[in-house]
């Protein structure tokens, strides 16, 4: 049992309690791949579908991009409409994501599945500071169906967001087998060992480990390790000589 110096290049190493939420940053989705869109659900396409008078005229002036309340964008985004959703995340965002990260990552989610997918990153930042325990179903049913549409498109960003977002006391739960594979065949379409990489590392932060969990972060570090892009090769590579060195302690300690 013990936790793994993540190395971010080639040669410089740290160590982190929640590797999962580092690692983004040291290795960014590809730029085109998550740009990748795909539309869950149209949610309102005509102003007539609205329930009340209030919400259509509402409609109405946002698509004259007149001046919008707040009241009427949550009204509206509360009805599926995607473009309202995405404009109310922006201004939430400018009144600071932690503040809102709750209602930034359902709107977020909303706009998305709608098919405008430029609220995506701030959806996935504002998912970081929810309590798995206290998020209303609901809401989590709505990201893990967008985010889950997304990852099996191809889009980098949402795939990294199943698997961090997956796990024991994770905002998802617990990562079932059926996700797990689906989420290697899309690392194998991507060929780029990132989502390998990741998988590892989820395994890796756990404060128990058992010896096949072990064993599969490996198998995991050994196919990242194969990647085309340096980094990420020289990154699971290093974590692999680690894990040997504190597998040898480990061993002489006995």
């Amino acid at each position: 049992m013990f936790r793994c110096i993540l190395v971010i290049a080639v040669t410089t190493a740290l160590t982190s309690p929640v590797f999962a939420q580092t690692l983004p940053f040291a290795f960014p989705a590809d730029r085109d791949s998550r740009q990748v869109s795909v539309v869950v659900d149209e949610g309102i396409t005509n102003t007539a579908d609205l329930p009340n008078r209030a919400l259509r005229e509402a409609r109405l002036a946002m698509v004259a991009k007149k001046v919008v309340s707040d009241d009427d964008l949550r009204g509206l985004a509360e009805a599926k409409d995607g473009l309202a959703a995405a404009k109310l995340v922006d201004v939430l965002v400018g009144r600071g994501i932690p503040e809102n990260a709750s209602d930034i990552a359902y709107f977020g989610a909303i706009a998305v599945g709608t098919g405008r997918i430029w609220p995506l990153d701030e959806m996935v930042e504002a998912m970081w500071y929810l309590d798995p325990d206290t998020e209303p179903k609901g809401r989590k049913a709505q990201m893990i169906k967008v985010l889950y549409a997304h990852a099996w498109a191809g889009n980098s960003l949402a795939l990294q967001a199943v698997i961090d977002f997956n796990g024991d006391g994770k905002l998802f739960g617990k990562l079932s087998e059926k996700t797990r594979q689906k989420i290697l065949l899309q690392a194998e379409k991507n060929a780029d060992g990132r989502a390998e990489l990741r998988l590892a590392l989820a395994i890796l932060q756990t404060n128990d480990q058992s010896d096949a969990d072990l064993a599969r972060a490996r198998d995991y570090l050994t196919r990242a390790a194969l990647s085309p892009e340096l980094p990420v090769q020289v990154t699971a590579a290093n974590i692999l000589a680690l894990l040997d060195e504190k597998q040898k302690e480990t061993l002489a300690g006995n």
